[in-house]
């Protein structure tokens, strides 16, 4: 069973806090809750460690619960309620740095914990398996002059026990590496982060200390959810091998590497017998790079004959799927959806972008997901750096091509500086990071990419209409239903709670601030 509440492990010593979710000015591209995997491995490695961890996830315990906060409404407990619910034991509180759009809710957290209980050491780690998420390292100064004790870089698992020993014995952090700390009042960055290398060795991801629950009832995630199922992220491989410049992984995790196909599917069934999950969303930042593990992958669970179903849902390279029959082995597998990011149909703008795509093999690809019933989502990548109208037309005339062999819809998002990305410095008109979302207002093209935005959705419904009109009736059912095969029904059930949440509520599940 899964807590429901953080009311548990009273006498623990550590605390690993997930922020509120953050939408900004409600755009459907913000405001998306991303379950926290790596808090997940990190609580698994103290609790391997032997460390009774207490976990307070703010979205997860209270997910209508809102703080708006001019642009920005904050789903989750109050930052006053988090420092209420700590339990008197604690010593030591890791804040996880999920999403750029949390910036907001995390730089709250450290004075709220702060100024009650000053005696806390607070860790900062981030989430280096996400396109959403920031280096941290390029924020630095910004969080340890607000009050944190420590920022914890890359993946966590290997140096955290250490890390918390030495922290509460008071000990000199220097030595621990990829961590950065004041000295005499200044910044000071100990190393690089090392990378784990046997996957298989690591501890298995703590879930069940989690407010599941709230998840689970929110009615929306990052991959498509259907009403009452339960499911859970996993993280199959880490790293990806590619450089892209719009991208902050070959900064955070510029490894590939693979978990074996068995240690996989043992977690998958662990979970699906312990919890009872049926659903898990692999957030991998590209999990099919090697063709023959996903071929092992979908194989083991075929002969384990577990009854669950799982969908990709970040952008994978859909070159790395080489063939129609690994697709329908996906298919038989169990495999739901596919999301895959061509971002632009322009040759010329790939290679500013310094990722190259095979469009004929997307096509290939796309024809045989439809062919095999999984349902697809294409993203594309607006306001790159020198990109031009006739950019724009390119990816729209490829994004046509998609849709007429099946696409099921396409992700328009627009290019925003994410610290550690190489073109993160191209841009800087915000004037706070959770301001750096998929849309961003404040740049001065904003109006003329709103309006290419909007072009290409209304080209997916457009030929969605003339070339799969069943596909448009099957949205229209599934959104009705609450039973979720794509993003864009789960997007637009999210928009419309998000409005309520807003403008609807009132009481004490609401609060406004300036």
């Amino acid at each position: 069973m899964t807590s429901s509440s953080p009311s548990v492990a009273k006498a623990a010593t550590v605390a690993v806090i997930v922020p509120p979710v953050v939408c900004h000015n409600l755009d459907p591209h913000t405001g998306i809750p991303f379950m926290p995997h790596v808090a997940a491995h990190l609580v698994g490695a103290l609790e391997h460690a032997g460390y009774d961890t207490y976990v307070m996830d703010c979205f997860g315990t209270a997910p209508n619960t809102t703080t708006v906060i001019g642009e920005f409404l904050l789903m989750g407990l109050h930052e006053s309620d988090v420092v209420r619910l700590l339990p008197p034991t604690v010593t030591v509180c890791y804040i996880y740095c999920r999403t750029i759009a949390e910036f907001i809710a995390v730089e709250r957290l450290i004075p709220a914990i702060k100024s009650i209980r000053p005696g806390i050491k607070i860790v900062l780690f981030e989430n280096v398996h996400a396109v959403t998420s920031y280096s941290l390292r390029h924020v630095v100064g910004e969080f340890l002059s607000k009050g944190a004790d420590c920022i914890l870089m890359g993946e966590p698992e290997e140096r955290v026990a250490e890390l918390n020993r030495r922290l509460d014995a008071g000990e000199n952090l220097v030595g621990v590496g990829g961590i950065a700390f004041l000295k005499d009042g200044e910044p000071v960055t100990d190393g690089s982060p090392p990378t784990p290398k046997n996957l298989d060795a690591l501890p298995r991801p703590g879930w069940e200390k989690f407010p599941l629950k709230g998840y689970w009832t929110a009615g929306f995630a990052h991959a498509p959810c259907r009403r009452g199922e339960r499911f859970l992220p996993i993280l199959t491989s880490r790293g990806c091998p590619y450089r892209c410049n719009f991208c902050i992984a070959p900064e955070v995790n510029p490894t590939w590497r693979g978990r074996s196909a068995a240690h996989v599917v043992d977690e998958m069934e662990y979970f699906y017998r312990t919890l009872n999950v049926t659903d898990f969303h692999v957030s991998d930042l590209d999990p099919t790079v090697s063709d023959k593990r996903t071929r092992a992958i979908c194989e083991e669970i075929i002969a384990r004959k577990i009854p669950i179903t799982w969908k990709l849902a970040q952008g994978t390279k859909i070159e790395t799927i080489k063939s129609e029959e690994t697709i329908d082995l996906m298919a038989k597998a169990g495999c739901k959806f596919i999301s895959f990011s061509p971002e632009s149909g322009s040759e010329r703008l790939l290679k500013v972008m310094n990722k190259p795509f095979d469009h004929q093999h997307g096509l290939r690809m796309q024809k045989q997901m439809h062919k095999a019933g999984i349902r697809t989502q294409a993203v594309f990548l607006a306001g790159i750096p020198t990109e031009a109208e006739e950019d724009r037309d390119l990816s729209a005339a490829y994004a046509r091509k998609l849709l007429m062999e099946g696409l099921d819809e396409l992700s328009l998002v627009i290019f925003t500086p994410l610290p550690g990305a190489v073109f993160s410095k191209e841009y800087n008109e915000f004037t706070h990071y959770s301001q750096c979302t998929p849309s961003p207002a404040w740049r001065k093209d904003y109006a003329v990419l709103m309006a290419y935005r909007r072009r290409m959705y209304l080209l997916l419904l457009l030929t969605k209409l003339r070339y799969h009109p069943l596909k448009v009736w099957r949205n229209f059912t599934c959104l009705l239903s609450l039973k979720f095969e794509t993003k864009l029904e789960m997007s637009l059930f999210k928009q419309i709670k998000l409005y309520v949440l807003r403008y609807f509520l009132r009481g004490s599940s609401v609060r406004r601030e300036i």
